[in-house]
C-alpha cells in the first residue's frame, strides 16, 4: 500500500523541495537550527536531534491509548444496534485514522518541520490558515484534550479513594493538581519527557493486556466448565453478536427495529465519532518531525507500527468487554474497564485497573504537553504568538545574526528556530544545555487548560475537540492532494496509495458535516474561534 523512496541528505532534500526557490526568496521555508552535536563554522554549539523511531512510536501510542479506550466504548455501544456492529465501528475508526496517519506520514517525511499541521497548511494555503490552526489548537483543542484526561484522572482517583462520589469542586481540585504535576515534570527537558513517554507506554499496553487476558481467562474457564463463576457474562455465548437489541444513548432507550434511516444515520455517526476520538493523537509525532533522526524513514515506520498496535488493542479490549459484562450494561457504564475487572476478579482488581487507567491518562497528558509545547514554539517563531513563547527556557537564548545567503542550507529542514525570510536572520544558539523544555509555552498550556478544567464538562469538551481537529485534519490532507499536483518534484521519502487520502477526505467531511448539524453549540463556538482568528490574523499582518 505504501511506497518508499530513497532518503537523501537534508541539503539535497531542500534542493529538491525548493525547486527553483533560493534562500532569501519570500517563499523559502523557515530557517531552522540544525540540532547537531558539532560546532559550526561560525562557532555555534548546536544540540543533537534526540528522537528516534522508538520515541515517535512512544509519543503516538501514549497519546492514543488514554481515556478513550476506557470511556468511549459506552458511547459507541449505545449508538449501534449490536456488539458486532460496535466492533465494526472500532475497526472502521482505526482504519480511517490509519489512512489519516499514512497521509500525515507523507507530509511529515516530505516537510520535516516542527509545527506539523501548521506548516503543511501554511505551505498550501498561506499564513492565515496556518495561523487559524495554531490559534485553535493552542487555545482550544490541546487544552480541551488535556482537560478531559485530567478529569478522567480525577474521577479514577475519586473512585478509589472514596466509597461515595466526590463533589464537583473536589474532582476539579484533583484534576488541577494532576495536570499541574504533569506540566512540571514535562518542563525539565526532552530526554526526561521521552523516558516518561516510554514508561507510560509500557503501562498503557500492560493495562490493555490485562483486560484482554481477563477476557481470555473467562473464555477458557467457560470452555473447561460452562457453569464456571469466572466465565464472565452469559451474553457472549448465548446471544447473537449481530442481532439488534435495545441500547441507551444519552440516557434514553433506542429501539433499533422502529427508528427511521435518518435517525439511524445520526446514531451511527455518533458511534464513529466516539471511536475516532479514542484513536485521536495519530498526528502528534508530526509536531516534532524535525527533532527526529531521519524523519523520512523513522516517522512513517513509527506511525504504521503505532496504528497497528493501537487498532489491535482496541479491538481486543472491546471483545473482552463484551465477554466480561452483560450487554445491557455496556452503554450506561463510563468506567467499562473497571467494571469488567470487578465483574470477574472483584473490587481489588477494579481498584488496580482504576490506578492503571489514571496512569494511562497521565501518559496522554505528557505526550500532549510535549507536542503542544513544540507547536507553540513553532507558532511563536512564525510570529503567530508573542516571540517570548519561542524560548526553550526562561532566560532568552543567545542570539546572533547571519546574513543570507551565508551557508543558509545548513540550517534548512532541521530545528529549532524559525524566522521569516529577511535580509538578516536570527539563529538561536546555545550550549549543550540539558534544560531544553519550552517552559513559556508549557506555562501558556497550563493556564489555558486549567480554565477548561474549571469550567468545562467531559461531554461538551469531547464533542468540541473532535470537531475542531477534523476541520484541520481534512484541510491538511486536501493540501497533500494539492501538493501532489502542484509540486510533483517535492521529495517524498514515503508516499501512500492515492486512495487513502481520498477516502480520508470524503469520510472526514461527512464527520464534520454531521457534527455541525447535531452539535450546534460546539459548532458555533468553533465558527466563532475561526472568525476571531481570521480577524486577528489580518490585523496582525
Amino acid at each position: 500500500m505504501e511506497d518508499y523512496q530513497e532518503q537523501t541528505s537534508p541539503d539535497h532534500m531542500q534542493e529538491r523541495e525548493g525547486g527553483t526557490r533560493k534562500a532569501g526568496d519570500d517563499e523559502t521555508e523557515p530557517l531552522l537550527q540544525r540540532r547537531t552535536s558539532t560546532t559550526s563554522s561560525h562557532g555555534t554549539h548546536r544540540l543533537p536531534k534526540q528522537l528516534s523511531t522508538r520515541h515517535a512510536f512512544a509519543v503516538l501510542v501514549s497519546i492514543q491509548i488514554g481515556s478513550g479506550i476506557f470511556a468511549s466504548p459506552a458511547q459507541v455501544d449505545g449508538n449501534v444496534p449490536s456488539p458486532g456492529a460496535a466492533l465494526l465501528v472500532w475497526a472502521l475508526g482505526g482504519l480511517l485514522s490509519w489512512a489519516g496517519a499514512a497521509s500525515f506520514a507523507e507530509l511529515g517525511a516530505a516537510l520535516p518541520l516542527n509545527g506539523g499541521t501548521q506548516e503543511y497548511l501554511r505551505r498550501v494555503y498561506g499564513d492565515t490558515m496556518a495561523f487559524l490552526m495554531a490559534w485553535v489548537y493552542i487555545m482550544a483543542v490541546k487544552p480541551s484534550s488535556m482537560a478531559i484526561q485530567s478529569i478522567v484522572i480525577a474521577e479514577s482517583i475519586g473512585s478509589v479513594s472514596s466509597a461515595t462520589a466526590l463533589t464537583g469542586w473536589k474532582l476539579k481540585a484533583i484534576a488541577t493538581s494532576a495536570f499541574v504535576s504533569m506540566v512540571i515534570v514535562n518542563s525539565i527537558n526532552t530526554k526526561t519527557t521521552m523516558k516518561l513517554n516510554e514508561s507510560f507506554t509500557i503501562v498503557k499496553i500492560t493495562t490493555v493486556v490485562l483486560v484482554v487476558v481477563t477476557g481470555l481467562t473467562a473464555v477458557i474457564a467457560h470452555l473447561i466448565n460452562p457453569a464456571s463463576p469466572i466465565s464472565g457474562s452469559k451474553d457472549w455465548f448465548t446471544k447473537d453478536w449481530f442481532s439488534p437489541r435495545h441500547s441507551i444513548a444519552e440516557g434514553r432507550p433506542i429501539d433499533w427495529t422502529s427508528i427511521g434511516a435518518w435517525e439511524r444515520y445520526g446514531h451511527y455517526s455518533t458511534a464513529i465519532y466516539a471511536g475516532l476520538w479514542a484513536y485521536d493523537g495519530w498526528d502528534n509525532a508530526n509536531f516534532v518531525a524535525s527533532e527526529i533522526n531521519d524523519p523520512g524513514r523513522a516517522l512513517p515506520r513509527a506511525i504504521k507500527a503505532a496504528m497497528a498496535v493501537v487498532l489491535s488493542c482496541y479491538e481486543l479490549v472491546n471483545i473482552a468487554y463484551y465477554i466480561l459484562l452483560p450487554w445491557d450494561t455496556m452503554s450506561s457504564n463510563d468506567a467499562v474497564a473497571v467494571a469488567a475487572a470487578k465483574s470477574l476478579l472483584g473490587r481489588p482488581a477494579g481498584i488496580f485497573i482504576t490506578i492503571l487507567v489514571a496512569i494511562s491518562c497521565a501518559g496522554s497528558i505528557t505526550s500532549n504537553v510535549f507536542s503542544v509545547g513544540r507547536l507553540t514554539v513553532a507558532a511563536a517563531q512564525r510570529h503567530y504568538l508573542p516571540n517570548f513563547l519561542s524560548s526553550r527556557r526562561f532566560i532568552p537564548l543567545h542570539r546572533r545574526q547571519i546574513s543570507e545567503p551565508e551557508n543558509v542550507s545548513n540550517y534548512i529542514a532541521s530545528e529549532n528556530t524559525l524566522a521569516p525570510s529577511t535580509s538578516a536572520v536570527e539563529i538561536n544558539t546555545t550550549s549543550n544545555s540539558p534544560y531544553d523544555a519550552p517552559i513559556p509555552a508549557n506555562i501558556l498550556a497550563l493556564m489555558v487548560t486549567l480554565a477548561y478544567i474549571i469550567t468545562g464538562s467531559f461531554q461538551g469538551l469531547l464533542i468540541f475537540v473532535g470537531m475542531a481537529e477534523w476541520v484541520f485534519y481534512v484541510s491538511a490532507v486536501i493540501g497533500l492532494l494539492i501538493l501532489r499536483h502542484t509540486e510533483p518534484e517535492l521529495h517524498r521519502p514515503y508516499r501512500p496509495m492515492l486512495v487513502l487520502p481520498i477516502v480520508f477526505v470524503i469520510i472526514g467531511t461527512l464527520v464534520i458535516t454531521r457534527s455541525a448539524m447535531f452539535a450546534p453549540v460546539q459548532s458555533g463556538v468553533l465558527a466563532g474561534l475561526l472568525v476571531v482568528g481570521t480577524l486577528i490574523s489580518h490585523l496582525r499582518g
